[in-house]
């Protein structure tokens, strides 16, 4: 062959080869600058934090709901009280439930003898204590009545009590105080601290005689 032609044919091979060389090129700084815009880690941030802090939001919802709650408590197969509640929240890791409105009705023999109605409580579905909040207000069927705002009632001992304000309030008789301790149907009731009572007069005042 004639050394002129080989000469021409090496610079067509490097005119053909020059276009994949650039290609290759612009493809490697493609990778590269995709590699280098990649989003890094922030360090205040972590995935451990970031799983924290769901935990946290997850925490602060109920695991459990129910809508129109009901408890029943029985002695020797005779129902000793009821409780109604608009919603009950049970949240994870806490013994207490949370009632949306308490509403209680309490017997004696079957027979139903006092209501205890409350803004929001807490339930312990172990011991079955109760705490109330809110207006409380119990009324028996004979009509005496307890206003207070917060009431703890303790299964076990079949007591209510409290550290607050409390006016009881009994066939037109008013008795206001600090703290209580009292049975549901309020036969039995002391106030503790701070006692004011207002008796009403039933006699009708006697003219005197000429």
């Amino acid at each position: 062959s004639h050394p002129g032609m080989r000469k021409k044919r090496k610079k067509m091979n490097f005119k053909l080869y020059q276009p994949l060389v650039l290609l290759f090129l612009i493809a490697f700084l493609m990778v590269a600058t995709l590699t280098g815009c990649r989003e890094e880690p922030n360090p205040g941030q972590t995935t451990e934090a970031l799983d924290d802090e769901t935990k946290k939001e997850l925490d602060e919802r109920p695991i459990q709901q129910f809508f129109d709650y009901r408890l029943v408590e029985t002695k020797a197969g005779i129902r000793s009280w009821v409780l109604d509640s608009d919603l009950m929240n049970k949240y994870s890791g806490q013994r207490d439930v949370e009632l949306v409105t308490v509403h209680i009705d309490f017997y004696r023999g079957g027979a139903h003898f006092s209501t205890l109605t409350a803004d929001s409580g807490l339930a312990n579905l172990q011991t079955k204590n109760i705490f109330t909040w809110g207006e409380v207000v119990v009324v028996t069927e004979d009509g005496r009545k307890l206003e207070t705002e917060e009431l703890y009632f303790d299964n076990t001992t079949q007591l209510i009590h409290n550290d607050v304000f409390d006016r009881f309030t009994r066939d037109g008789d008013i008795v206001e105080g600090i703290g209580l301790e009292a049975t549901p149907d309020l036969e039995y009731i002391e106030i503790k601290q701070r006692v004011e009572a207002s008796v009403l007069d039933s006699e009708q005042p006697k003219g005197e005689s000429r």
